[in-house]
């Protein structure tokens, strides 16, 4: 077979480069193999169900009977329910009690695990702060119920053999919720030392040097140029444990169940007790759609209030 060599190019002359269109094209493909693995599981497992809980949120759905389109229904009877009002109020309570107690605790244990960090003990201490997020959420709650128990509760027979006269913590509804916010602080503070006691650590050596040349010491050198570079480490801290504050359940559930009455009675909760023991889905779905528009704003005030949401 006789090949054909076009006049005026030699034979063996190299292939030409894909053009930059083409190179662009090329290159997303490979990205979008590279996403696809990751953008199909947030999808199916993340998005979905998202979207399936609102769509859920617009009929009367009962797991064991009909399904009837009612469209807002679900959400008016929230706004016209004293006891949604109720649960709204006790998890804003609770987020407020909860969210900077933890991260206060949290930063405050990264910055003296840091500045000990030269010593031989320092890793023990830092590893006993971290032990209780290891612990499950049943655990936690069964250990506090113990330790708050009106009858034979360590805490309360400390303080009383201390001559001080302690309210019964979980028993009395203006304690109830403070009690619950300082057990899930001792809890979740111990994750936010690591991330602060890792952003700490990434603090050039040379600006502490700078500082001290300044006579930035103390109170200041944390004020002034500390917290400045921990605030994206702060922007991580502060929306992980604004999802925690809303989404409280099981201590809520362990320790008190919502009690006394109905004083500890968060979102989480109220939506529990109408989906799964009363059957009425389309309403707990209407109350999952206000907490997750609850952490959404509140993600979104993080961005502008850390500085991330654009000028200023």
């Amino acid at each position: 077979m006789r090949w054909r060599v076009r006049a005026g190019a030699p034979a063996d002359a190299p292939a030409r480069a894909p053009s930059r269109g083409l190179r662009s094209i090329l290159r997303a493909g490979e990205l979008a193999l590279f996403l696809a693995p990751f953008a199909g599981f947030w999808l199916l497992f993340r998005l979905g169900p998202v979207l399936y809980g609102v769509a859920i949120s617009l009929y009367r759905w009962d797991p064991l009977g009909d399904v009837e389109f009612v469209g807002a229904s679900n959400y008016l009877r929230l706004a016209a329910d004293p006891r949604f009002w109720n649960a709204l109020r006790n998890t804003l309570i609770f987020a407020a009690l909860a969210i900077p107690g933890i991260l206060a605790l949290g930063l405050g244990l990264a910055l003296l695990v840091f500045a000990y960090r030269h010593r031989p003990a320092v890793r023990w201490i830092e590893a006993a702060f971290f032990f209780p997020y290891l612990l499950t959420v049943s655990v936690v709650g069964l250990v506090w119920r113990w330790l708050l128990d009106p009858d034979f509760g360590a805490v309360l027979l400390a303080l009383r053999s201390l001559g001080f006269r302690p309210p019964v913590f979980l028993n009395e509804p203006a304690w109830a919720l403070p009690a619950i916010a300082f057990a899930t602080a001792w809890w979740l503070a111990g994750y936010r030392m690591v991330i602060f006691r890792a952003a700490l650590e990434d603090i050039p050596e040379e600006i502490f040097d700078a500082a001290k040349v300044d006579g930035a010491t103390g109170w200041r050198l944390v004020r002034s140029v500390l917290l400045p570079l921990l605030k994206p480490a702060a922007l991580f801290a502060l929306v992980l444990t604004g999802i925690s504050g809303f989404i409280v359940f099981g201590q809520v559930l362990i320790m008190t169940a919502g009690g006394p009455g109905r004083a500890s009675e968060v979102l989480a909760l109220y939506l529990y007790r109408f989906g799964f023991e009363y059957l009425e889905m389309g309403q707990a779905a209407a109350v999952g759609v206000v907490i997750f528009t609850l952490i959404l704003l509140l993600t979104l005030l993080s961005f502008r209030w850390l500085g991330y949401g654009g000028a200023g």
